[in-house]
Parts: C-alpha cells; structure tokens; sequence
C-alpha cells in the first residue's frame, strides 16, 4: 500500500496529504470487498490479492474523500440513502480529478453507523448487515473525528494552493462549498483566500558581511497582495455580522502583510470612497451610511477604471443586488450573510 499511497500523492497532492491520515489494512472475512469509515479503509484479503494497483488507488481516494467531506458524520435516519447521496458526490470529484469509475465494481460498505468500523469482526457485520433501520443512531463515535479533520483539509488545501495546485473544483468543494462541511469556518476560508496572494519576491540590498565577492545573491522577502475590500452598506446588513466581519479582516491584516482598499457601496459608491491603508496597517472602520438599495456594479465598474493592479477582491455582502454581466478579470471572494450564490467567484457563508 506504500506504493499506492506515493502514487496517490504524487498524482493529487491534496489527497495524498489527506490520505496519510487513514489506517488502511486487508482482513480475511471481511464480508464485504471495502469498508470505509472515518479513521480506517479496510479491504478484504481475497479482493486486495486481486485487485490492480489502480484498482487499490481508486478506492484510497474514494474513502479519503468520503472523510475529508464529513460523510461519516451522518443525519439520523436513511443510513442507505445518504449513502448513496455520498457515493454519488465522490465519484463526480474522482470523476473531475481524471479517475474514471472501476471497470469491475467492488463491493463497499460504509461503517458509519453505530461504531462498526471500530469493532471489526463478527460484532462490526452483524451490526451493519441486514436492512437498516431509521431509528438507528448517527454514528456517535465519530462525533469528535469532524473538528480534526476540518482542520487537516484546511492545512492540505492551504499547502495545494501554495504550490499552485489548480484543481479549483475539488479545492472548493474540500473547503466547505458543498453542504457537507459547516458554514462556521468562513474565518478560515477567508484566511485561506488571503494567504493565497501572500508571496516573495526577490531584493538585492547590502550584501552580509560574509558573502564571498565577486556574487551577489538577492534575498527573498515577503511581498505585499494589494486587496479590494468591499462592503454592502444597504440597510440589509446586520451591524453585528459586520462588525465580526471587519475585526477578522484587522486580526488578517496584522497577521499577513496586505494592503487593503476599502470601497462601500449600496446602489452607489459611498461618499469618501476609497480609504486605503498601507501595510502594517490596522484599517479602522469609516462607518458610512447607506442608502438601502444594493448594486455590486459601481465596485467592479471602479476597479475597472482605476488603472490599478489588484490581487484580488473580497466582497460583503447578503447577495441581493444587481451583478454585472460579465466577470472580472481578477479573482474574487463572495462573503455572503445569506443563502443568495452570486453567479461567479468563491463563496464562503457567513
């Protein structure tokens, strides 16, 4: 399995780093060719003696996604279909990462209710097998595996994207834009997106004192992401949402270095507008008044005529308003206070 685990790596670095987290073993008896559970992938002796590496590989992705999506933490009630529901999402994310279904299909069983896939043996199959009941439990002991594992999909996309991985897709959805993950972890997600344009760039200063003439080597230092910051100041807004808002962009902005422009707007651009702050800087909120309307094309219209070169943009907003026909040509983050999707960008939900 070493091998198949370097060539899952080496192929999707995402869930290679994912995948290192899970216990996979082969069992005689198992009852059943795979079964997946939160902390463990285990195959049956007579199917991992026959299967190719391929065949093994697809299954370590398989079960990697189901954990890294939370599937294990299932509702109570309908254990079957929202098994099949899980299913159906991972193999579209294998799909679009270029990993067609098996051609010979193997047998799986999700062990994620009532423990099973901790017990193992005669205890673990007679609790999953037969028809299950909707009176049956969410699978109590996996409770406390969410919280870990959130955290090692953010550390892994975080390093995918510092490496320039660009498979946008399964990013998005490993960081939390399918239903499955909370929407409590915006305040990562809106680190994540940050840290993305946070670079180095090359400097050549007053060499050290021990650097051996006749070279000079530049030095790298850190480089600031020049950030769009827009809020939605219509009277939709919650002054309480906004004021959490604004103090995780003050604890970001100490913590990576950016300079922030600041743009407020409901149906129009909000007198004053910009307020620029420089690197280093703890931006203050300016506290302007809003109409009650809301109309995101003044914002991207200004950032089309402002001549500038911007990283990115980052947008606040409840996503009722009018959008422009076409999308901008930089990248763009939707912190959104409701259940409108804006029809392009990232979208995180406050």
């Amino acid at each position: 399995m070493d091998r198949v685990r370097r060539e899952l790596a080496r192929a999707h670095p995402v869930l290679g780093r994912l995948a290192s987290f899970l216990q996979v073993t082969v069992e005689p008896g198992l009852g059943v060719d795979v079964e997946t559970s939160a902390r463990n992938l285990r195959f049956d002796a007579h199917y991992a003696a026959r299967a190719s590496a391929a065949d093994l590989g697809y299954w370590l992705a398989h079960a990697t996604l189901h954990a890294a999506l939370l599937h294990f933490a299932a509702p109570p009630g309908r254990p079957e279909a929202w098994s099949k529901a899980c299913d159906a999402t991972v193999e579209r994310l294998l799909h679009t990462l270029g990993m067609p279904p098996l051609a010979s299909p193997a047998a799986e069983r999700h062990a994620w209710w009532l423990g099973a896939a901790e017990e193992g043996g005669e205890l673990a199959r007679s609790r999953t097998s037969g028809v299950a009941s909707d009176e049956q439990p969410a699978g109590a002991p996996h409770h406390l595996e969410a919280r870990p594992w959130r955290i090692r999909v953010r550390q892994a996309v975080g390093e995918a994207l510092g490496a320039g991985d660009a498979r946008a897709a399964v990013l998005r959805e490993l960081l939390g834009e399918s239903p499955d993950v909370a929407a409590h972890d915006w305040r990562g997600r809106l680190a994540a997106f940050m840290q993305r344009w946070h670079r180095a760039e090359a400097h050549y200063g007053r060499p050290s004192r021990r650097a051996s003439e006749p070279f000079l080597l530049p030095a790298l230092r850190p480089a600031a992401a020049h950030i769009v910051l827009a809020v939605d100041i219509s009277a939709s807004i919650d002054d309480a949402l906004l004021r959490n808002f604004w103090a995780e962009v003050q604890a970001l902005a100490g913590q990576i270095p950016m300079r922030l422009t600041l743009l407020a707007a409901d149906t129009c651009l909000a007198p004053g507008t910009p307020w620029r702050f420089a690197v280093g800087e703890v931006p203050s909120w300016p506290k302007p008044h809003g109409q009650g309307g809301t109309d995101f094309r003044p914002v991207f219209d200004w950032i089309g005529q402002s001549g500038e070169d911007f990283d990115a943009l980052v947008y606040f907003t409840d996503g009722k308003g009018d959008y422009p026909v076409r999308p901008p040509g930089l990248p763009v983050l939707w912190a959104v206070a409701g259940p409108v999707t804006p029809p392009f960008g990232e979208v995180i939900r406050l």
